[in-house]
């Protein structure tokens, strides 16, 4: 039994880290499209984040300014940047509202010049505010 259970849980450990299942999305179907390209700085990103309602309701997210996505970047556990700790935002309130099978996707800000030394990644896109619920996570090399 006990076996089992520590199975279940390396396996699932597997798949979060294979971006195969994404728990914290919660109504939204996520994902997080990186750029085929080589990727030295942070600079040289262009990735996208998509979120679509699968509920049968409107869904509204609110913000405390203008920004609405961030992303966090690490490299074996440790942080590299957290784009919201360093994003320059418009004072004002801003929301959107998601009907039904309805989706927007985001342009990740990835302006900051930030050289990456050669591994692997994590770059993880969520919703400022909901980052324990709306977020998509996906690897990449630094070669």
């Amino acid at each position: 039994m006990k076996s089992t259970v520590i199975y279940i849980f390396c396996f699932s450990i597997f798949l979060i880290s294979c971006n195969m299942i994404n728990f914290g999305s919660g109504d939204l179907a996520t994902d997080l499209e990186l750029e085929d390209k080589e990727i030295t700085n942070v600079q040289d990103i262009e990735a996208t984040f998509t979120v679509r309602n699968k509920t049968r309701e409107t869904k509204e997210y609110n913000f405390s300014s203008g920004c609405q996505v961030s992303f966090l970047i690490t490299e074996n556990g440790t942080k590299i940047i957290k784009a919201e700790e360093k994003l320059i935002c418009t004072r004002a309130l801003t929301s959107f509202k998601l009907e039904k099978d309805e989706s927007k996707t985001f342009e990740l800000p990835t302006y900051f010049d930030i050289d990456l030394n050669p591994g692997t990644y994590s770059i993880q896109a969520y919703l400022i505010g909901y980052e324990d619920e709306v977020f998509a996570t996906k690897s990449f090399i630094v070669n």
